[in-house]
């Protein structure tokens, strides 16, 4: 049996982003990327979307520190001055978590 996998439609945007948020919250940050990356096929410039995706990619550095580059990418992407800024410091700050706990130096810790 073989699924075809649906695309979200202009009426569903708001829905999957509420379920992209569940998924973050139920630890399932993955799942949360994925709808995001729907979403943003869409509408590539939907803020929300973005945002959500950002805190999914971070969310998985532990995992694979390739997401690294892409959450800066993603929040890059931004438009409000305020959000960009504070949504890079919390891309830095669980950077330098995930490195913490594997064992290596945050970046800028002189070491």
């Amino acid at each position: 049996m073989e699924f075809e996998l649906k695309a979200v439609s202009p009426e569903a945007v708001a829905r999957a982003l509420a379920k992209a948020e569940r998924y973050r919250l139920l630890n399932e940050p993955g799942e949360a990327e994925s709808i995001c990356r729907d979403v943003l096929q869409l509408e590539p410039d939907n803020q929300e979307a973005l945002t959500t995706m950002t805190l999914a990619l971070t969310e998985q550095f532990h995992d694979d520190a390739s997401t690294v580059v892409e959450a800066f990418a993603t929040v890059g992407q931004l438009r409000d001055e305020y959000e960009r800024a504070y949504y890079t410091g919390i891309v830095a700050e669980r950077r330098a978590k995930a490195r913490l706990r594997h064992g290596m130096p945050a970046p800028g810790a002189g070491i």
